[in-house]
């Protein structure tokens, strides 16, 4: 999905002289925001501390130990708090939902995604959703090709 919603967003940025700074993200900026994937739980960690040394806060996001295809173990991970579950797709689910309970924004690198997810599956519109053609254009052809 991440490479059918290419990231468009770029944010701005200043510096401390305070210039402008633009900054566009990848492909893979955007599925490392969405599932985090590591070989162990040791490797995992070491990927969450050095997030944790970002500026950004870290976003509810997945965390998957082992590979996308054989799991080890599947965790949302939330305000330091690492929430255990059985599929990558009841992971999705819960960390959709902790964007919307605590109002959350997406972030930036796969807000698209989310979005997409968010119009498509769960039927959600909001009059903070940014509007995009493409996410538009492939639901549409998703309920005519498949009848929803």
């Amino acid at each position: 999905m991440h490479s059918l919603f290419v990231p468009s967003s770029r944010k701005i940025t200043r510096d401390d002289s305070g210039k402008k700074s633009f900054v566009k993200y990848s492909i893979k900026d955007s599925q490392n925001t969405f599932i985090i994937v590591a070989s162990s739980p040791v490797e995992l960690e070491v990927i969450i501390d050095k997030l944790k040394k970002q500026e950004n806060n870290i976003q509810p996001c997945i965390l998957v130990v082992g590979s996308l295809l054989d799991p080890i173990q599947i965790l949302v991970y939330f305000d330091d708090v690492k929430y255990k579950l059985f599929s990558v797709f009841k992971a999705v689910d819960i960390c959709f939902k902790l964007f919307h309970v605590f109002n959350l924004e997406y972030p930036y690198e796969s807000s698209n995604v989310w979005l997409f997810l968010q119009n498509y599956f769960y039927e959600i519109n909001t009059k903070y959703d940014r509007s995009c053609s493409l996410i538009k254009q492939i639901s549409s052809e998703l309920d005519a090709n498949y009848n929803i």
